[in-house]
């Protein structure tokens, strides 16, 4: 019964990091325009040409490291 409880708390944990992960790539593609931004595993990734230029000087965009 107890292995039955964690798997379906493991599995409700990655349903939830799922949609907060997209939820997070929805609110960067809206940040940085043109930058392609996808969503590996547990990862956001954000790329663009210039990305690195505008993440000096926009302020939004400083707490992507």
């Amino acid at each position: 019964m107890m292995t039955a409880l964690t798997r379906r708390a493991e599995a409700l944990a990655r349903q939830r990091q799922a949609a907060k992960l997209r939820e997070i790539a929805d609110r960067l593609r809206t940040l940085v325009g043109e930058g392609a931004v996808e969503v590996e595993e547990a990862r956001v990734l954000v790329r663009g040409r210039g990305l690195i230029k505008r993440w000096l000087i926009d302020p939004t965009l400083r707490f992507l490291r």
